[in-house]
């Protein structure tokens, strides 16, 4: 027809009249093309199909999962006899009564980093591992379990006999809605172990906290436990196999942990740890050192490596503390410094308030003089536990590092703080202005932690003079290889069986550690007369621990970085970006 242009769709080769916006063929917009690639678009569509890239325009953000699958802990506490007694008790108590109880029960749960998932007449049922996962998730269900059967004890109405409480506490695979846990909403999570930890808490004993299998072998370590007989829960062909927790286990000393490995791989950060103390002892200089790496990459054994080096320092004896920052509990900022404290002054746990009193005056004698005495036990009281009046917090903190530094005055000293990731703001900042303040006093300042720090706090120690960071690398393939060669023996595998278990390791001793163990007890790894041997073509399953601190890592990811990843793990373990 004259006057009528042809034009060309650039995705069918179909011809156009000019005036016409889309391709009769194939619905393409004649012209327009992906800003990244090139690639034709068509009209329909908010993003390349080729790349990903967004249309140019579009408003449209990429769609980013809002649900997972993930491996939670989930805690009902529920109140028994609550029935009976709302028949016989004035409606203003049983509200007062559920509004404490419930207050109660949420502000314990958030204190060991759990969320509420919802309220079920006299029940509360929380959720461990979401929005952000953990390798404690299991052990903080179980301490806020503990912790509830003694915090609540105080809601029980006057009069009442034998209203108390139960609680349950299951493991395992669920979905989660991950926005929704982060904002504190309901209907957080489906799955069967929502049911399992129901059941539990309904045949938990009165005043007791009822786990399953899963969480007494992740926690078994952490808890003491009173195994229990197999029940058969409602709705269950089998028995179930369950454990009553009864107490957390305290925590053996990180420098006296034995080592059945030597150390691999670690001579050049070891060396620079050594050179950092001596050179804080001969010279009297302070120094901050911060060891850096993921979750069981070896920073507390290199710490451990140091302590066993300054055992050998005859000529010069030294006075080693360490603190650690845990990762949930009531008060728990200054945790670590109370640790140094009660260690100096030869306090323990189970001292009665008299006696702790009278060992902290003794140590605050030591070290400080009469005129500041008084000042410095008046601060230190409260952080070891010791009743006594607040005083404001920069008097407080500038008594403790009076306190530290006499101690570091009087003979050398290392302070070691373990898993400064964990720790508060403020804890964070004491540790920085002590090492700033200190002057000619042979003290080192030795922190772990994980890389999170930085994200939190990309100028940490930055400023102090003498401040050294080392990261600690994964060990190499030789690495990990030698150290299965030191847990088995070296005729106990031969190559292509050994090839596996470095793989899953991925260059993490606390991966071969935990891999080995779970192979121990599924017995596909045996000891026989001759050695090791490993069940051949074995598909190796991920144990729990190390299932926990890579969920961590993920979960710690740049929201479009971890929508990436979950995208890319469906197509498998080795996957290409589009370019």
């Amino acid at each position: 027809m004259e006057g009528v242009i042809a034009a060309q769709c650039d995705r069918c080769g179909r011809t156009a009249a000019d005036g016409d916006r889309f391709c009769g063929g194939c619905g393409a917009e004649l012209g327009a093309v992906c800003p990244h690639c090139l690639n034709p678009l068509a009209a329909d569509v908010a993003f390349c199909t080729s790349c990903g890239t967004p249309r140019a325009g579009s408003d449209r953000p990429a769609p980013l999962p809002q649900e997972d699958r993930r491996r939670v802990s989930v805690l009902f506490v529920d109140l028994i006899d609550f029935t009976p007694y709302v028949e016989r008790a004035d409606p203003e108590l049983v509200r007062g009564m559920q509004t404490g109880f419930f207050s109660a029960a949420r502000r314990v749960v958030g204190q060991y980093g759990g969320v509420v998932e919802k309220y079920i007449g006299d029940a509360v049922m929380a959720l461990f591992g979401a929005p952000v996962a953990t390798e404690t998730d299991a052990l903080r269900c179980v301490r806020a379990g503990l912790e509830l059967q003694r915090v609540l004890t105080r809601f029980t109405p006057t009069g009442t006999d034998g209203l108390r409480f139960r609680v349950g506490v299951a493991t395992g695979e669920a979905l989660v809605d991950v926005a929704a846990a982060r904002d504190g909403g309901q209907a957080i999570v489906a799955g069967d172990v929502v049911n399992t930890a129901s059941r539990l808490q309904s045949v938990a004993p009165p005043g007791g906290v009822l786990v399953d299998g899963t969480t007494h072998a992740l926690t078994r370590d952490t808890i003491r436990y009173d195994e229990q007989p197999p029940v058969t829960l409602r709705g269950r062909s089998a028995p179930t196999e369950v454990w009553l927790a009864l107490s957390a286990v305290r925590q053996q000393a990180t420098d006296r942990e034995p080592d059945t490995t030597p150390l691999i791989d670690r001579e050049h950060e070891l060396g620079m740890l050594v050179n950092a103390l001596h050179r804080s002892l001969r010279d009297r200089r302070p120094q901050v050192v911060t060891v850096f790496g993921r979750a069981g990459i070896g920073k507390s054994r290199l710490v451990r490596e140091l302590h066993r080096h300054t055992g050998r320092l005859v000529d010069e004896p030294l006075t080693w503390r360490i603190g650690r920052c845990p990762p949930f509990g009531e008060n728990v900022t200054f945790a670590a410094l109370a640790d140094v404290v009660k260690a100096e002054a030869g306090i323990l746990d189970t001292d009665p308030a008299t006696s702790a009193a009278q060992r902290l005056a003794g140590a605050v004698a030591e070290l400080v003089g009469p005129g500041e005495r008084d000042r410095v036990a008046d601060a230190l009281r409260p952080l070891v536990g010791l009743a006594g009046t607040p005083l404001p917090a920069e008097e407080a903190e500038s008594a403790w590092r009076r306190f530290l530094l006499a101690l570091a005055a009087r003979r050398p000293t290392v302070l070691v703080f373990e898993d400064l990731h964990w720790a508060d703001d403020a804890m964070l900042r004491f540790v920085e202005l002590l090492g700033a303040a200190a002057r000619d006093v042979p003290l080192l300042l030795l922190c772990t932690a994980r890389p999170e720090l930085v994200d939190r706090d990309p100028s940490w120690a930055g400023t102090i003079t003498g401040s050294v960071t080392i990261t600690l690398p994964p060990l190499r393939d030789t690495g990990i290889a030698a150290l299965y060669a030191h847990m088995f023996g070296q005729a106990a595998f031969s190559a292509d069986l050994l090839t596996p278990l470095i793989e899953v390791a991925g260059g993490n001793p606390l991966y071969a550690h935990e891999y080995v163990r779970m192979l121990i007890e599924q017995g596909a790894l045996r000891q026989s007369g001759r050695g090791w041997s490993l069940e051949k073509h074995l598909d190796l399953p991920m144990p729990e621990s190390v299932h926990a601190v890579i969920a961590n890592r993920v979960d710690l990811l740049d929201p479009k970085d971890r929508a990436v990843l979950l995208a890319a793990a469906v197509v498998g373990v080795q996957f290409w970006p589009c370019l």
